[in-house]
């Protein structure tokens, strides 16, 4: 019978007590093991350390120096946005003749602080623009109405005092008055006067001549070139001046009115100046005193 000498590998046959040896990863990882190694810290690298902290310092610092008071970085332009050419020109007054410096070391702060104090400015934003330029952008206030005190004054919708208006000028703007001067309640009058306007539309608003605040719960008005007064209440503002409206050919035929009182729900009630009817008014309109 035929043999290999040298079957191949795949064919040979292990014999007692030799067995085929197997190899098998084990299952968990294998952490490397790290060499740790103390480094000795010499005085040498101490000393070095603080010599190279200490040139860092000093660059910084004369660096710093260097920039404040380079001669480019001084303040030269100004460039002001305001449409208001009276406001600009206050503005430009105020920074005239003024050494505003170094750029770095301006403070923006303290002249928006000074600006927004003005009566006619209610925001400003101060930018730097390098090398050597400062930008203020101005937000005006807005006239909202004329306020009558002792004086006659321009208001914005916070209620600031603009400006005295001489008597006899004419602006498209309602009057709010009353009859203590707004020496009380001043801010809750207001809020009940432009509750009351932004309620309206512009066409609307551009009827009104007076606005009576004496009570800030019951706002009364005067449509422009009219002496009656309309008492509105405290709400539904633009609802009632439309019922208003839509009786006034009803009304006229009384004549001159001295108030028509809207403040009650499918009713109307009216005080005629003169009353040529006798009880026949009074009967059907009940005055509201």
């Amino acid at each position: 019978m035929p043999s290999h000498l040298n079957p191949p590998f795949k064919h040979r046959t292990y014999t007692l007590p030799s067995q085929p040896m197997q190899f098998q990863r084990g299952k968990g990882k294998i952490k490397p093991v790290k060499i740790k190694r103390n480094a000795k810290l010499k005085f040498r690298h101490i000393l070095f350390s603080l010599f190279l902290l200490g040139g860092i310092f000093y660059c910084i610092q004369q660096a710093y120096l260097w920039l404040i008071s380079w001669d480019n970085l001084t303040i030269k332009n100004v460039a002001i946005l305001c449409r208001k050419n009276e406001v600009k020109e206050e503005i430009q007054r105020y920074l005239e003749g003024r050494n505003l410096g170094n750029m770095l070391l301006f403070d923006i702060s303290h002249l928006q602080k000074a600006f927004t104090s003005h009566r006619w400015i209610k925001e400003v934003s101060v930018r730097k623009i390098l090398p050597a330029t400062l930008k203020i952008e101005v937000k005006e206030r807005s006239p909202a109405a004329l306020l009558k005190k002792k004086e006659l004054y321009l208001i914005d919708e916070e209620g600031v005092l603009l400006e005295i208006i001489e008597p006899g000028k004419e602006m498209n703007l309602p009057l709010l008055i009353d009859s203590n001067n707004f020496q009380e309640e001043y801010e809750e009058k207001l809020k009940s006067a432009w509750r009351c306007l932004t309620s309206l539309s512009n066409s609307e608003k551009e009827q009104l001549g007076v606005i009576d605040l004496t009570d800030y719960n019951n706002v009364i008005v005067q449509l422009k070139n009219k002496q009656t007064k309309l008492i509105l209440g405290n709400d539904h503002f633009a609802q009632k001046l439309k019922s208003f409206q839509e009786y006034r050919s009803r009304l006229d035929r009384y004549g001159e009115l001295e108030y028509v009182d809207l403040r009650f729900d499918g009713r109307i009630y009216i005080k005629p100046k003169n009353n040529p009817f006798g009880d026949f008014i009074s009967n059907s309109y009940k005055e509201a005193n």
